[in-house]
């Protein structure tokens, strides 16, 4: 299965649990500023939840990707408050584009200041792997 991690941190908690789970995909993360260059079956795309939505950055390439080159969309997320309803922002700007988004999704604590300051810690680390692995099905 050929995957992709592209993600938009502002404040390096996305960062950091995109990288777990490029780690477990053995592959590179990269920000939103990489396009899909090869066709991929799964694109894991992460966004920091900034004021209850995702990041301009992470709208702006979706509204970019080619229907042709990604199979569906697995969305990941850090906020400091509960992200709810950011999985349903997404899954619209996809259906727009007419690309599918899993159902399962992975929302972890992101740091602010010294709120949350420890996350994400080692145990996000292991869910977010552990997400790819069941979406990769390695």
């Amino acid at each position: 299965m050929k995957t992709a991690v592209r993600y938009f941190s502002r404040g390096g908690s996305t960062e950091t649990i995109a990288k777990a789970i490029a780690r477990e995909l053995r592959e590179k993360a990269e920000t939103t500023a990489a396009p899909i260059e090869k066709k991929v079956d799964v694109l894991f795309l992460g966004s920091g939840v900034y004021a209850g939505h995702i990041d301009g950055h992470v709208k702006e390439f979706i509204q970019n990707l080619d229907r042709n080159k990604v199979g569906k969309v697995a969305f990941f997320c850090t906020s400091v408050l509960d992200p709810g309803g950011r999985d349903k922002e997404v899954r619209r700007l996809l259906e727009q584009k007419d690309i599918p988004m899993d159902t399962r999704t992975f929302h972890c604590k992101g740091k602010f200041f010294f709120v949350y300051s420890s996350h994400p810690d080692n145990k996000d680390k292991l869910d977010a792997a552990i997400f790819a692995k069941k979406i990769a099905k390695l």
